[in-house]
């Protein structure tokens, strides 16, 4: 009875520790173990890289080199920190108190991150690896390139000026040489007592020229005729294509310093991409995200940054927001400044009657920023990238197609629609359509029709329906 009872109370002891391991984490693997870093960098790119750097290097907010040996809080409080840092201060951790009054006064609050628990173990995982583990270079802006700051005149704006003078000082030097020519005549038959030249106007004498020279001018002309022809069809063609279109913008906003340099994902200021029809223009709260603490630019100084801070009301002297009535405090104001809004130019322009949706093709297509807009991290201002231009990065960025049709073009879409291949396992709006196809005797032909070549392509999913694309 006895050893009955001792094997139950060593067994009650031994559920007690698991629970009592599983409430506290005693034995629980550390956050900073289990995460994976490639995934890591990827999210650090997206959620952390405009304010921090991996090492010990201020941006925005503090370096992140050592951070696992300096954290002084749990894991827990971590995670908190990340997802809200301010119901983390709330609290009452010792630690987050100690940031909170180290940081916030000079770096304001951090942006809360909409991050799981096993995502900030990815990034944790990457912060306390070196970059070269998941393959970072040593030096980012070392390819970067370096941005003129001069702008150069249009080349064919800069031609045609040219060729304008040389036509004028032809038609100069022509009418000279006739004039010459008629006064040696003039000056042969006096001296050889022959009768003159009749007066005629320029316009006389070139119609006598022509008819004495019919045939070598009836030649010239069928050329011009023709080069109009196909200068006027080819100008025709040019109609819609917009290839290069770079607009002026109020803030020169410099893509390369920002996306090569800095390494800011894309999406961390077009973030809407994920989620609407529209990539978005991020609003100047993004902005001062950065901006806040990076007052001077690498260019331009502090002028472009000024513009900034004059659209959101925010004195850079001080570091703090201006209120409606002037007045100064630590709270951003919202609607109550009477600024001016920043009014960005828009570059990429579809007709009303296209319908296009950045969630379809980036959340659900799985396509890279550079399908569609080339390689931003060597732009200045934003532009529409040439097709060949973005066909010469088919090798740095896997999954890009080779495209022949102007950017931005109905051929251009279609082209695409018919050499993009579906992974129809990749994510649940394609896994539904794959259940389709099985689950009827329509979809199974259908289905065996379209795995004829050994893919399945955007077109044959109904990609060139008139009703996608078209309103």
């Amino acid at each position: 009875m006895n050893s009955r009872l001792i094997r139950v109370q060593h067994l009650a002891i031994a559920i007690c520790t698991v629970l009592l391991f599983q409430v506290t984490g005693i034995g629980a693997q550390s956050i900073w173990e289990v995460g994976d870093p490639i995934s890591g960098q990827t999210l650090f790119n997206a959620n952390c890289a405009s304010c921090h750097k991996i090492t010990n290097e201020v941006l925005v907010g503090p370096g992140l080199s050592g951070l696992q040996d300096r954290w002084g809080s749990t894991d827990e409080m971590l995670v908190r920190w990340i997802q809200n840092p301010q119901e983390a201060h709330e609290s009452g951790d010792k630690y987050i108190k100690g940031l909170v009054d180290r940081y916030v006064g000079t770096y304001g609050w951090m942006t809360a991150q909409a991050v799981s628990k096993e995502e900030i173990g990815d990034i944790m995982a990457y912060v306390s690896n070196p970059p070269e583990v998941v393959g970072a270079t040593a030096d980012a802006s070392a390819d970067c390139p370096t941005i003129d700051e001069d702008k150069s005149e249009d080349s064919e704006s800069g031609n045609m000026i040219w060729f304008l003078i040389l036509f004028v000082l032809f038609i100069t030097i022509a009418l000279g040489a006739s004039g010459v020519s008629r006064s040696l005549t003039d000056v042969l038959a006096e001296k050889n007592g022959e009768e003159m030249l009749p007066d005629s106007s320029y316009m006389q004498r070139l119609g006598g020229w022509v008819w004495s020279n019919l045939v070598p001018v009836s030649l010239v002309g069928v050329f011009f005729v023709l080069y109009l022809v196909v200068a006027g069809y080819s100008a025709l063609m040019d109609i819609g294509l917009y290839a290069d279109y770079s607009p002026d913008q109020p803030i020169e906003f410099i893509h390369s310093i920002h996306v090569c340099e800095n390494e800011i994902d894309c999406k961390y200021c077009h973030h809407s991409a994920y989620e609407s029809k529209h990539a978005g223009i991020p609003s100047t709260n993004v902005c001062m995200n950065c901006h806040k603490a990076i007052k001077k630019g690498k260019i331009s100084g502090t002028a472009e940054i000024e513009k900034i801070y004059a659209a959101i009301g925010f004195d850079s002297n001080t570091g703090t927001y201006i209120d409606g009535d002037g007045e100064i405090g630590n709270v951003l104001p919202q609607d109550s400044y009477d600024g001016e809004p920043i009014k960005w130019n828009k570059v990429h322009n579809l007709p009303d009657h296209v319908f296009f949706s950045h969630q379809q093709h980036v959340t659900v297509g799985g396509l890279q920023c550079q399908n569609c807009h080339g390689d931003v991290s060597t732009y200045s201002v934003g532009r529409i990238a040439p097709v060949e231009e973005i066909n010469e990065l088919v090798d740095a960025y896997p999954g890009l197609i080779q495209l022949s049709k102007p950017t931005l073009t109905m051929g251009w879409c279609l082209e695409c629609h018919n050499k993009a291949e579906v992974d129809l396992t990749s994510n649940g709006y394609y896994e539904e359509i794959h259940e389709r196809l099985n689950n009827s005797e329509r979809g199974n032909e259908e289905l065996r029709r379209y795995l004829e070549d050994d893919k399945i392509t955007v077109r044959e999913l109904g990609g060139w329906e008139c009703s996608k694309c078209h309103y």
